[in-house]
């Protein structure tokens, strides 16, 4: 017998996945200009480095396509300097869902001024990971 608050709706993850553009790590090789035999370690280890935003969807490597400078074939370099600053404790789900996100300061996604309004966006990152103190 199914619990009786079961549901079939996707969990927080599914869902915020669903909303994203994502690339799988062949393609994003392709379109960065990347030839190896191995597209999967070539993006994982990218990821390590800070280089890239990198999810797992079925166990597969996924990109989220905003990151993406298509007009140049790299990564907008903003990108890099968000995944400096960021703490440990900001996955990287959570990072894209900030991203991808209306914001204030924008009065659209951060990631759709990439390119754009880079330092604004860092400055805004900035604020949000900031530590909220009281007294």
């Amino acid at each position: 017998m199914p619990p009786e608050n079961f549901t079939d709706k996707p969990n927080v993850e599914a869902r915020l996945l669903a909303s994203l553009n994502l690339l799988d790590a062949a393609e994003a090789c392709a379109l960065l200009r990347i030839e190896t035999d191995d597209p999967e370690g070539a993006m994982q280890a990218m990821a390590r480095e800070d280089g890239v935003i990198a999810l797992v969807q079925h166990g597969r490597t996924m990109l989220p396509l905003f990151q993406f400078d298509l007009t140049n074939s790299r990564i907008f370099d903003v990108v890099r300097a968000i995944l400096k600053l960021r703490s440990a404790r900001i996955s990287n789900l959570r990072l894209c869902y900030w991203l991808t996100r209306v914001h204030v300061d924008f009065g659209c996604a951060p990631a759709q001024r990439f390119g754009h309004e880079d330092a604004a966006i860092v400055a805004a990152f900035r604020r949000y990971i900031e530590p909220v103190r009281h007294g």
